[in-house]
């Protein structure tokens, strides 16, 4: 072979290895840029949606608050009955009943004394509303703050879902949906030994009362009608009764077989409940079966 025809040969030979390994690494370049889906972690946990916000000013915002104050008004309620059935009496001092309101609710007593009382409550995000609730029947049903609404006993009322007041011109707006009732009254679901011991030691002031009136005290709960109503669910007998001493009994529906019993004055017998047969030593101080 002649150098000349050498030389083309080789020329050849360095032009198709070039082709091939212009080739390879075109292809490796392309492999590269695919997506590497061997790796992919499907079990990482993906990004959770964000949790809904209840935003201020809002129809939902002005509910919830409301509902806050619904709440600490009703557990007022059981902290004042619950102070009242021990001692006898009612108390403005919140830390004396062993109450603190709920986050960003304020409590104001409008009216105290030892025959009932009256609360407002009223709500940071909720500047010129309140909600009331009221215990007793000595003064009048209180009254909200902005739209005068009055509520029944043991029942928070508040300011809420109301038209103030009615356009001038054109159609009527369109009525917004109701609040879910809150029609139950506090003192209904308090536990029935609490509302007893209310009752008898109101009827202990009753009795007072009826013995100066009367020189004797009553031999029925009748007489004490006009002086103050027993709770719901509550029975209260007057056991015996004369000049100088008397003794009680109340039972409650809830409890049935169980009751509470009280007494005053020179008795040749005291009173004990019904199912565990408990007595008090001290007079005009209710005992219960537990």
């Amino acid at each position: 072979m002649s150098a000349v025809s050498l030389g083309r040969s080789l020329l050849t030979t360095i032009i198709v290895v070039s082709a091939a390994c212009s080739d390879l690494n075109l292809r490796r370049s392309a492999e590269g840029a695919l997506p590497d889906t061997t790796l992919e972690d499907k079990s990482a946990p993906k990004p959770s949606a964000p949790r809904k916000k209840t935003i201020p000013g809002t129809a939902e915002a002005e509910a919830a608050s409301f509902a806050d104050v619904r709440r600490t008004l009703r557990r007022l309620v059981a902290g004042e009955e619950s102070y009242f059935a021990e001692n006898g009496t009612y108390s403005e001092d919140l830390s004396v009943i062993r109450f603190t309101p709920n986050k960003n609710v304020t409590v104001r007593f409008l009216w105290l004394s030892r025959e009932g009382w009256a609360a407002s409550g009223t709500h940071t995000a909720l500047p010129d509303k309140d909600c009331v609730i009221f215990v007793g029947q000595a003064q009048a049903p209180p009254t909200t703050l902005k739209y005068v609404r009055q509520g029944r006993l043991g029942i928070p009322v508040c300011d809420d879902k109301s038209v103030a007041t009615k356009p001038l011109a054109g159609p009527p707006p369109k009525a917004a949906a109701p609040p879910e009732a809150d029609t139950a009254s506090a003192l209904d679901v308090l536990d029935p030994r609490v509302v007893m011991k209310v009752d008898l030691r109101n009827l202990a002031q009753s009795q007072a009362t009826y013995l100066a009136m009367q020189g004797t005290y009553a031999r029925r709960t009748q007489n004490m009608a006009l002086q103050y109503l027993w709770h719901r669910y509550v029975s209260v007998q007057i056991l015996s009764a004369d000049a100088q001493s008397w003794a009680a009994k109340a039972t409650h529906a809830r409890l049935p077989g169980k009751s509470c019993v009280i007494w005053f004055g020179l008795l040749p017998q005291r009173p004990s409940t019904d199912a565990q047969q408990r007595g008090e030593k001290q007079p005009g101080v209710p005992v219960c079966d537990e």
